[in-house]
């Protein structure tokens, strides 16, 4: 098994041995919110909190470089390394931010409403993006919300890399960490509380290639990391809570067989908090 370097909702940056369960805080954020993305280029570390960048050295995550305390919050999520340039989901502006290694933006993506043709009223969050990869030549951006009906379907848009958008598909619901995995498309399907009114089926799990290939109970957890290795994959997320209590919610942690996606380990812990980002430690 592999040691997990996490992003968590209590501002902390934290490296955790999936064999021996010893973990170490590594980094503390300096503002009062939740880690979320999390990527590694070259020597560094950048790690986003709701609103600020960071650029730690990998190897005893020191902070390097911080970007400005961006108000009011562009509400990072998740963010990947291509070309030298990190690209990460602006998910209240409905936009992608591109970075330069020294945490300059060169460019902005907007990423249109479910129904760009129609005169539509939405919430200013109206795609709730959750993540961006590349995948052969093309840019996959993770739409929680597909269509103008929240909490219902969600799905992908594809850019070419001059970001022309070239379809919409529809995918799972309530996606998080769309990625590709062996050539086949994978993503986390997560259920909401009972207190919002959703439109899908109160089930939560991974899906690979449209199908729920691993089910958890959608009231025990709320999963929003998927990482994998040669051997297992790694779906990390939280104990469900209310909003206001979500600062304490327990680190929950999936290890997955990658040959079958069965069960090989459940993990939870009171130390570490709610998991928004992972990746594997090099």
């Amino acid at each position: 098994m592999a040691d997990l370097v996490l992003a968590t909702e209590g501002g902390q940056v934290v490296q955790f041995n999936t064999e021996t369960k010893v973990h170490s805080v590594v980094f503390q954020c300096s503002d009062d919110e939740a880690m979320m993305g999390i990527a590694r280029y070259r020597d560094h570390l950048y790690v986003a909190s709701l609103s600020r960048m960071y650029k730690l050295r990998a190897d005893d995550h020191s902070l390097v470089k911080q970007t400005e305390f961006y108000s009011p919050s562009p509400d990072f999520h998740q963010h990947q390394w291509y070309d030298g340039l990190l690209y990460t989901t602006i998910t209240k502006r409905n936009q992608i931010w591109v970075y330069n290694e020294e945490l300059e933006i060169v460019r902005v993506h907007d990423i249109e409403p479910p129904m760009p043709e129609k005169k539509v009223r939405y919430q200013k969050n109206y795609n709730h993006i959750n993540n961006i990869i590349r995948h052969e030549g093309k840019f996959y951006v993770n739409l929680n919300w597909l269509t103008k009906v929240q909490y219902a379907a969600s799905g992908v848009a594809v850019f070419d890399e001059d970001f022309r958008l070239i379809e919409k598909f529809e995918y799972g619901w309530e996606t998080h960490d769309f990625q590709f995995i062996d050539g086949k498309r994978m993503a986390i399907c997560a259920t909401s509380s009972k207190r919002k009114k959703i439109h899908h089926p109160r089930i939560s799990g991974i899906m690979l290639e449209g199908e729920l290939v691993f089910e958890h109970d959608s009231e025990e957890s709320f999963c929003k990391g998927l990482t994998y290795d040669k051997d297992f994959l790694y779906l990390c997320g939280g104990r469900k809570q209310p909003r206001a209590k979500r600062k304490n919610s327990n680190a929950v942690i999936y290890v997955l067989n990658r040959k079958d996606f069965s069960l090989a380990e459940q993990f939870e812990s009171e130390e570490i908090k709610a998991v928004k980002g992972v990746i594997v430690a090099e």
